[in-house]
């Protein structure tokens, strides 16, 4: 009697999301295919068409572990009593995003395929709203924690410093996705302190 084989189907999906992300950062989402994605991962063609049917779903998929990935990692900054001073946590979650490394880069760029695909595809907007709303939670806590503290520079908006804290997130990853590769990061780095001078008290 045959022993049915035991098949991660978690970590297989993984080992896909992991080869596109690979792939759109090479070469953007326009080289992801089932296909494509299969030789990258080293699997069947039909294990990863089982697996998510289109590719649709398999750029969702992706697109979930990217944010959830990003989220998580952030989520690690804390600020507050006993922990980082506001601008301290500031100046570590704006450092954490500039692509340093080559799995900074490709997360980046990543990143930045996912946003120009969300301006014309609801699903995936849907997906990047939902990383805008906790990211926004996360942010009006730390500036009204802040605000508390007398860190905040004089005549800041609460509101609207969460708003540009997000466009700021953005942007240092746009801008550092259009350098060459092993371009150094002085100019996005000395951005990150402008920031953080600009918005708490010195």
């Amino acid at each position: 009697m045959a022993v049915p084989r035991y098949v991660d189907k978690d970590g297989r999906r993984r080992q896909v999301a992991a080869a596109l992300r690979r792939i759109a950062a090479r070469e953007g989402l326009e080289g992801v295919s089932i296909r494509t994605v299969a030789s990258e991962a080293g699997l069947s063609t039909g294990a990863v068409q089982r697996d998510f049917g289109t590719k649709e779903a398999l750029l969702l998929f992706a697109m979930h572990e990217v944010v959830e990935a990003v989220s998580a990692r952030l989520a690690q900054v804390r600020i507050g009593p006993g922990r980082l001073s506001f601008a301290e946590g500031l100046r570590r979650v704006l450092t954490d995003l500039l692509p340093t490394d080559d799995d900074r880069l490709a997360e980046a760029r990543v990143w930045s395929a996912f946003y120009a695909r969300a301006a014309v595809d609801a699903e995936f907007a849907q997906v990047l709203a939902g990383f805008d709303v906790r990211a926004r939670a996360a942010l009006r806590a730390a500036v009204g924690w802040a605000g508390e503290q007398g860190e905040l520079a004089p005549g800041q908006d609460p509101d609207a410093l969460v708003e540009l804290l997000l466009v700021l997130v953005d942007g240092i990853w746009l801008s550092a996705v259009r350098q060459p590769p092993g371009a150094p990061m002085d100019a996005q780095r000395a951005a990150v302190e402008a920031a953080v001078a600009a918005v708490t008290r010195g």
